[in-house]
């Protein structure tokens, strides 16, 4: 990602709340259509000592807007609870840094000036804007987690650790000038108040600037039962439709769309503000339009039918590992990423039936996944004493994962793959 944070925050007095009104549009009827029942946040990851306490639990349910069709989660927890410190580092994934490289590079050859200003909100540690240094352009980052913030900055990336909004777009615009180019990278799904980011937005970008938004699509979601990328800190699962929606409110349009193939199917949104003697609209629009129809995201039997589809997966993934343990095989889980923690939850498995967690980030390290408990090792236990199967929490990046971990399957373990079909390797 290139920050899975959120970056702006209206003030909430409750540690969570019921959204009665779409945040594109606000229609006020909002059926639910999937619920993974409550869970902590899939990032509040305990400290040894803090094993003793009970965990906060808020629902996790998805809803649909009939009016804009954004889906979206019922509840919104308190940003503060979620995203001030965050243990997501996006260089951990080597693919992830190639593809956020070339993406910065695309944009800024295509609509960036010798001197202009790129800006990234959600910028995490520098992934994206590290590789545009040496080239003639400035670099700002805007994150609201101090510790990520300050990796950024060690990486040659001014970074301000903050929330966005419209009143901090405007000293951003007052001390660096408009940005030609302002990124959100799966970030934008990850904000409760758009109308006040889309503010910001209008404020510090410039007339010709571009907005890019990359972010989960969410006809990847329904066609490969992605139910482990809903999670308290995703608020909205995007597709074109409410995104244009939005960007009309506010004197913006979608030029054009993209479909990249990471985290499991991503939709990639270019917008500028409309004006005069902007070049025409790309025939990409009007493409991913008709395949969302195509898609049933608007389609209540079509949302059902996934519902049903997720909770028979679970049921599948259940019987899977259990049937390994059983046989008396050793299972644990590879990486720990906030999907694993919905996942594990949403299952119900526990420290019986998967062993530990191994992950590379060291932030990580040491401590116990939400809700299920499970310890979070380095990935040099998973080496030194390897079960017989892993249990691939970080599916979507399958290839790089079984690549690196050839010694493992060469000397007779294997990987259980949950999504998008249940699956050993």
């Amino acid at each position: 990602m290139g920050a899975g944070a959120a970056v702006t925050t209206p003030p909430m007095s409750e540690p969570v709340r019921r959204r009665e009104l779409c945040r594109v549009c606000g229609g006020a009827d909002l059926p639910t259509f999937l619920d993974l029942g409550a869970q902590p946040p899939a990032n509040a990851l305990l400290r040894p000592e803090e094993l003793s306490r009970p965990e906060e639990r808020f629902p996790l349910a998805l809803c649909r807007c009939p009016r804009c069709q954004l889906i979206q989660l019922t509840h919104v927890v308190a940003p503060d609870r979620l995203f001030r410190n965050y243990v997501y580092f996006s260089s951990v994934s080597q693919a992830m840094a190639r593809h956020f490289a070339a993406l910065a590079r695309e944009v800024a050859d295509r609509f960036v000036p010798a001197g202009g200003l790129v800006m990234e909100l959600g910028s995490n540690d520098g992934i994206l804007l590290r590789s545009l240094l040496g080239r003639n352009v400035r670099i700002l980052g805007v994150d609201p987690a101090q510790n990520v913030a300050e990796v950024a900055r060690r990486n040659g990336v001014p970074t301000i650790a903050d929330f966005f909004s419209a009143d901090l777009a405007r000293r951003i615009r007052e001390e660096h000038g408009r940005a030609h180019a302002l990124h959100a990278n799966n970030v934008f799904a990850h904000i409760d108040d758009l109308d006040d980011v889309m503010r910001g937005v209008d404020e510090v970008l410039d007339d010709r600037g571009v907005f890019v938004i990359e972010a989960p699509y969410v006809v990847d979601l329904l066609e490969h039962l992605e139910f482990d990328t809903v999670y308290h800190e995703h608020l909205s699962y995007l597709a074109v439709r409410p995104v244009a929606h939005l960007f009309e409110r506010f004197g913006f349009e979608v030029f054009e769309v993209q479909h990249q193939p990471v985290h499991g199917g991503t939709l990639r949104v270019f917008g500028r503000k409309r004006r005069p003697g902007n070049p025409p609209v790309d025939p990409s629009v009007e493409r991913f339009l008709e395949a969302e129809r195509a898609a049933g995201t608007a389609d209540p039997a079509r949302l059902a039918a996934f519902a049903f589809a997720v909770q028979a997966l679970r049921e599948e993934l259940r019987q899977a590992v259990r049937g390994l343990r059983d046989s008396g095989k050793r299972v644990a889980g590879y990486t720990a990423p906030a999907k694993g923690t919905v996942l594990l939850n949403y299952c119900g498995f526990g420290t019986e039936e998967i062993e530990y967690l191994a992950d590379a980030t060291p932030a990580k390290q040491g401590l116990y996944c939400p809700g299920v408990r499970i310890p979070i090792h380095p990935i040099e236990r998973f080496r030194a004493d390897p079960p017989d199967v892993a249990l691939l929490l970080a599916w979507n990046h399958a290839d790089e994962i079984l690549q690196k971990e050839g010694a493992f399957r060469e000397g007779g373990g294997k990987f259980l793959v949950p999504l998008p079909k249940v699956h050993l390797v």
